[in-house]
């Protein structure tokens, strides 16, 4: 084909033609530019949403904390006392761990008959005691075996009755002893 139109209408023809093209890129980039628009703006009303849902929690959580420090207060005073009995606990006697110790340090043959325990007792206060043995000779033994088991820091004998014990321990043994400190 020949072409037979002239070269002025040529360059109108190729002129229409580039500004299709460029119609078309800008209205492309229109497009594009809404899109990116609307995008930011949902992104917005989003975040937007967000924050607003946030500070109501923020804003509830504060209500909670001031509902919950008075009973964290309660909790730490509670604590406070718990690690006070616990500190009395620790410094207790058990009267009956002391008694199995007596028991341990008591020569065979011999019982403990009577003894008053009390608190002023662990802290140097002497102890009166009875003990009953089957022969007077144990009283010399129970003040050694007592003196030297570390129980006691001083053993003295009051003194020693016979028939005046209980069935088969005829002797009765007064002693006065202070418990010694350590070994409680």
């Amino acid at each position: 084909m020949i072409n037979l139109l002239s070269g002025e209408r040529k360059d109108e023809l190729r002129a229409a033609r580039a500004n299709v093209i460029l119609l078309r890129y800008m209205s492309i980039i229109a497009l594009a530019f809404l899109f990116i628009t609307g995008a930011l703006y949902v992104s917005y009303v989003v975040l937007t949403a967000t924050k607003t849902s946030a500070e109501g929690i923020i804003s509830n959580n504060d209500i909670k904390t001031d509902v919950y420090s008075e009973t964290k207060q309660q909790v730490d005073t509670l604590s406070a006392q718990l690690n006070d009995a616990k500190t009395l606990i620790d410094q207790e006697v058990l009267y009956s761990q002391f008694l199995v110790r007596i028991g341990q340090v008591t020569p065979a043959g011999t019982v403990v008959g009577d003894i008053t325990l009390t608190t002023a007792n662990f802290v140097g206060t002497p102890i009166e005691m009875t003990v009953y043995a089957k022969s007077a000779d144990s009283a010399s033994l129970i003040q050694n075996q007592f003196q030297t088991s570390g129980l006691f820091t001083q053993v003295t004998l009051k003194g020693t009755e016979t028939d005046k014990g209980i069935e088969d321990y005829p002797v009765s043994i007064g002693l006065t002893v202070v418990l010694s400190k350590a070994r409680i």
